[in-house]
């Protein structure tokens, strides 16, 4: 259920003055990640990590298993967000739905 322009700007003035009576607040919100974020930096790190296991196997001589590390490390997560993240449509960094990408409808 979507809002309204009201509601919307109800909430967005309800939360600017939140924000300014509390800078705490307005600290740890700003420092909140949004889902986005959070998702393309666990998608980085676990590239980062299956690269890196792959180079240490390699480095101690388990060529093999190495290669098979590095490739997996790689592949499995960029098909796992392909997947599962990328709106088809626009290729918006948000969870594939069959509807609208809620990106595009808000702007």
């Amino acid at each position: 259920m979507s809002l309204n322009e009201e509601e919307l700007n109800s909430l967005k003035q309800l939360e600017s003055e939140l924000r300014a009576d509390d800078p705490r607040l307005d600290r740890s919100l700003r420092r909140m990640m949004s889902p986005e974020d959070s998702t393309s930096m666990y998608l980085t790190l676990t590239i980062l990590g299956g690269f890196s296991f792959g180079l240490a196997f390699l480095v101690t001589g388990w060529v093999l298993l190495g290669l098979v590390v590095m490739v997996a490390g790689t592949v499995w997560p960029l098909r796992w967000a392909s997947q599962r993240f990328f709106h088809p449509v626009c290729r918006h960094l948000v969870p594939n739905t069959d509807g609208p990408c809620p990106r595009c409808v808000a702007a």
